[in-house]
């Protein structure tokens, strides 16, 4: 079995099944070894990776280079192959793009700190190892050491049946042939099927399906004739974006592998199915779309139920989750209502039990069908997209333009079972600018910055206006958001007093229904910007309040103590939802948000509120299946347990959140790490050679979560060096950094 090695390697004989994680779709298939045996070679039967265990040297430096290379038969020539370390899902998010092409087009992976170990590491034979669907290859791993020398040699054959692996490569056989035009063509609105590509270009087989008529022309949606029965897992490889579904399917995804992975997208039964693709569109018109290929593995009973565990658990704790329409129409070009059902079947799908719909922020236009105050019908701007600081776009209007937004909502929410709030940021009036509603611009007394001030009565009765007129259109719920708008409260007497205002109107619906509505509150946890003026003692022990949401802002605080609020909540008919932040910003997904969903629950949180929920969601199924898992205790504990099983057979790494800061938005970020391969222990900062913090334990990030650590990594470059505790060593990694100041 192997040449150029002394190394022995026996064909496994038995193999059992553990599920454990996705990550790129990879699914491990753990093996039953024989203790003498030194390297294995096993087939995932999800993604139909390979797995290849290998030794290091027990006298291999801290860091090595482990390269691969492959050779088909008929072939002398070494191919670099596509290959990464055994890593978590986490570890692939965090990933620098630098480091994933090392791995993918140079066919080498650097460990750390693993002299004597067994590593493992993980090959996509697709396509260049596979003929006619079947894989025959010779497999050859180097160790290398600092000096270039090589420690370490082994070669291995790879064998596999994968003919029952469907690939779309051949974009010619849609549907509509005559939407297509060779890449020379220049007809508009037609799809561009590529052949002949440069492989460096990222297409698997030189083949690619491009769409783009310009900003203002949308291309038309093709279908892809398929004949496949049963389960399948679906993964696909588009270097640029692309929005997909099945016939049958409400929703469409919107899908991307720009760093060149091919990723998992779903699993589904695709009985009497066909693939249905779309043109993405976003705030400034449509955008080009390109797809290389969708793969198709057929699963097995036993699969698709180790796929499917950790969303079957228990679902023990009650999740409720915000959603924007206004920052996804800023994108969408929505011409019809069923736009809202589209995107509240990915709450259902993600087991969410509570819809927070935000219909607009008191002293604005809203963006819902009111008749008491002005809508958004036209043009608006929007928080910084890129380079972009002040992105501008007719979308927002356009969906109030053509639908009801919150009676389409109402309606579809109760369809699917989902408990459907009408939510109000409690003011921000957006002045000067075209969100700003005629109500502040006719009162600007009445204004303190750019909130509305809630003491006075003219302005309580306005907002309350539009609770009630929320309720009149059909929310089950209504809820307001202290949290990003503290600026409407002097004290915290004039909060109490909306807040008793506002329970009587809900108690009047209530008794008009024959059914409780209730009021969810999302206010500053302690430590937040301006706490200390929301008295949310008293609004639960007075009943005027349902779920009370202590919250973070903007990434900070995202681990504060819900002791008092237990007490608070302790004796009363009052849930207690802390939030969690779903900002790109805040906890990265799945690791480190999980473990803070898991600090909540074993504190004995009953549920959670996730704040900017939509964005993880609607926006990558990776994220939406996090998302799914939230409302089972026991699917989370399974992950943190199967997190401790894997750690040791992980490769070894250090991971940090990327630099997302922007001109004059600053501070608000928190650089945070996850580790692999190494027991969650302490871990020390150097900042240019000084050490500048220390860590006991997660969660790991550099400085505080209070606004003294705000600037805690000054304007400039800067070099990171991060030392986690590994045994009795350290690992170690260097980062470039900068700040914005």
């Amino acid at each position: 079995m192997f040449r150029n090695s002394t190394i022995s390697l026996n064909r496994l004989a038995k193999c059992r099944w553990r599920y454990h994680m996705l990550t790129l779709g990879i699914t491990c298939f753990f093996s039953t070894i024989a203790a003498a045996q030194e390297v294995s070679v096993t087939t995932d039967p999800i993604s139909r990776y390979f797995k290849i265990t290998y030794p290091v040297p027990r006298n291999a430096p801290d860091v090595i280079q482990v390269h691969c290379t492959f050779s088909v038969p008929g072939s002398d020539a070494w191919q670099k192959a596509q290959v990464m370390p055994l890593v978590s899902e986490t570890a692939l998010k965090l990933l620098p793009v630098q480091e994933w092409n090392h791995w993918n087009s140079n066919g080498f992976i650097t460990e750390r700190r693993a002299a004597g170990l067994h590593r493992t590491l993980v090959f996509n034979p697709y396509p260049a190892a596979v003929q006619e669907g079947k894989v025959d290859a010779a497999f050859r791993i180097e160790i290398r050491g600092a000096g270039d020398e090589v420690l370490a040699t082994y070669t291995t054959d790879l064998q596999a049946d994968q003919s029952d692996v469907f690939y779309i490569e051949d974009w010619s056989q849609v549907f509509q042939k005559e939407n297509l035009q060779k890449d020379d063509g220049d007809a508009p609105q037609k799809w561009k099927w590529r052949e002949g590509w440069d492989a460096k270009k990222g297409m698997s087989l030189g083949n690619s399906l491009y769409g783009n008529a310009g900003k203002k022309l949308g291309m038309p949606q093709l279908s892809y004739p398929l004949d496949l029965k049963g389960w399948y897992a679906i993964y696909i490889h588009a270097p640029g974006s692309i929005r997909l579904r099945f016939t049958g399917d409400e929703r469409n995804d919107l899908l991307s592998t720009r760093r060149g992975e091919e990723v998992l997208w779903r699993w589904a039964k695709l009985d009497h199915q066909n693939l249905v693709l779309k043109q993405h569109h976003n705030y400034t018109g449509y955008v080009p779309s390109m797809i290389d290929y969708v793969k198709f593995v057929p699963l097995t009973n036993e699969q698709r139920a180790a796929l499917d565990a950790p969303f079957t658990a228990p679902h023990d704790k009650f999740i409720a989750a915000y959603w924007e329409p206004y920052s996804f129409a800023f994108h969408d070009d929505v011409q019809d209502t069923l736009w809202h059902r589209e995107y509240l079947t990915a709450y259902s799908e993600a087991n969410m039990d509570l819809i927070d719909m935000q219909i607009g922020r008191m002293g604005m236009k809203v963006v819902y069908e009111s008749r008491l105050t002005d809508n958004l019908y036209y043009a608006t701007r929007g928080d910084p997209i890129g380079a972009v600081a002040h992105p501008q776009t007719d979308n927002v209007g356009r969906m109030q333009q053509f639908t009801n937004t919150l009676q389409t909502s109402v309606r579809h929410a109760r369809e699917l079972d989902l408990k459907l709030h009408a939510n109000f940021g409690a003011s921000n009036c957006y002045p000067g600018s075209p969100l700003q509603g005629q109500f502040s611009k006719d009162h600007p007394k009445w204004m303190r910055g750019s909130s509305l001030r809630y003491e006075v009565p003219e302005v309580r009765a306005y907002a309350l206006s539009l609770f009630r007129e929320s309720l009149e259109l059909g929310a089950r719920g209504i809820s307001i958001d202290y949290c990003r708008y503290p600026g409407t409260i002097d004290v915290p007497e004039t909060a109490n007093l909306f807040q008793k205002e506002l329970k009587a109107i809900a108690d009047e619906f209530s008794a008009a229904r024959g059914k409780p509505v209730p009021i969810l509150i999302r206010f500053p946890a302690h430590g937040v910007n301006a706490s200390e003026k929301f008295d949310y003692a008293t609004w639960a022990r007075e009943g005027w309040v349902d779920y009370l949401c202590p919250s973070n802002i903007q990434g900070r605080h995202n681990h504060f103590d819900i002791t008092p609020y237990k007490k608070a909540v302790a004796g009363t008919k009052c849930i207690l939802l802390p939030s969690m932040d779903g900002l790109s910003w805040g906890n990265p997904l799945p690791g480190p948000f999980l473990w803070r969903a898991k600090q909540l629950y074993d504190a004995g949180a009953p549920g959670l509120y996730i704040y900017q929920a939509d964005s993880r969601v609607l926006g990558k199924p990776t994220d939406r299946r996090t998302m799914r898992m939230l409302g089972s205790s026991q699917a989370i504990q399974a992950y943190w347990e199967e997190d401790t099983r894997l750690r040791p057979e992980r490769s070894k790494g250090i991971y940090i959140t990327r630099n997302m800061q922007i001109e004059g938005w600053h501070g608000w970020q928190r650089l945070r790490v996850w580790t692999e391969g190494i027991d969650l222990g302490p871990m020390e900062f150097y900042l240019d050679g000084k050490l500048i913090d220390k860590k006991a334990g997660p969660p790991y990030l550099l400085g505080t979560e209070e606004h003294t650590s705000d600037k805690i990594i000054p304007r400039g470059k800067h070099t990171l060096k991060i030392r986690a505790r590994d045994g009795d060593g350290w690992l170690e990694q260097t980062f470039p950094i900068v700040g914005a100041g």
